[in-house]
């Protein structure tokens, strides 16, 4: 639990640029494909630790629900901002790992699609406990 304290403890670091800048393909529509490695569609459950806009701490439990080594599209009701940093817990097999929020996408019911992305692939945290 000190790994959550002293994520919520240190004060936000300036935005850099996203680990996905650079990576190009095509994808249906002919537009850049941005995504290092395939994704997958999973209802896998994840705590999500973070400040608000407000700069007061806050956790939710939710899903995420596409996901790849760069990062997932998870659900939440707190407000968040592009380039914030949260902490992700994976309930499953219990791994923690820092991303950022990348975009907001759909709204729905007091809910928000968030697309989070880590700085570095990190092709093991959404596997499930064995």
């Amino acid at each position: 639990m000190s790994g959550i304290w002293n994520f919520l403890k240190e004060g936000e670091e300036p935005i850099s640029a996203s680990a996905h800048d650079g990576v190009v393909s095509k994808d249906r529509d002919g537009l850049p494909e941005r995504r290092r490695s395939d994704r997958l569609w999973v209802y896998l459950p994840v705590l999500v630790y973070g400040r608000t806009v407000e700069s007061e701490p806050f956790h939710e439990g939710t899903e995420a629900l596409r996901v790849n080594a760069g990062g997932g599209l998870i659900t939440l009701t707190t407000p968040v901002r592009c380039g914030q940093r949260l902490l992700l817990i994976n309930k499953v097999n219990q791994k923690e790992h820092e991303c950022r929020v990348v975009a907001e996408r759909s709204k729905y019911l007091e809910r928000t699609a968030v697309v989070v992305g880590f700085q570095e692939p990190v092709p093991d945290f959404w596997s499930r406990a064995v």
